[in-house]
């Protein structure tokens, strides 16, 4: 019986057209859809001076939307004259759910630019803001041998 449903089954699908998966004209063009919008991420960045902590203040995303994510940089950078500080240096953040830190990977060391742990570019998982809110960063205090560079960028969605 199996055999007789096999040889069927084939010889029924030996007569039937198959789709060609080729397009035969130029269709549409393609365009991104759906309530993310990451192709349409806004950026802001900062470099500060020794001295002068830097705050990354993302604007409130309206309604009962949040701002999610995609990319962040958080960093130091030292001066010429910075002899290096084994003092834990973090980047706080505010209107983000648990008030996540971002502390800076390494001693700070004359003329080098030390990346803050789960802040160093792009993001595989984004961070939700608060509904409603503006999440901000702001880097380490200030002093003369060092000063904070930050960069984020990121969508609002629902």
């Amino acid at each position: 019986m199996k055999r007789i449903l096999t040889l069927l089954l084939i010889v029924a699908f030996a007569f039937v057209p198959f789709a060609d998966a080729q397009q035969a004209s130029p269709g549409a063009a393609v365009t991104q859809t759906g309530s993310t919008g990451l192709a349409a991420s806004t950026c802001l960045s900062s470099i500060g001076t020794s001295s002068v902590a830097i705050t990354l203040t993302i604007p409130a995303p309206g309604g009962s939307n949040s701002v999610y994510i995609d990319y962040l940089t958080l960093a130091i950078a030292s001066t010429a004259a910075v002899t290096g500080s084994a003092t834990p240096q973090t980047w706080t953040s505010t209107n983000i759910a648990g008030t996540p830190q971002f502390p800076i990977s390494g001693v700070v060391t004359t003329s080098a630019t030390n990346v803050a742990y789960g802040a160093n570019g792009p993001l595989a998982i984004p961070i939700k803001g608060q509904v409603g809110l503006g999440p901000t960063f702001v880097s380490p205090v200030a002093n003369t041998n060092f000063f904070g560079e930050g960069t984020v960028c990121w969508h609002v969605a629902p």
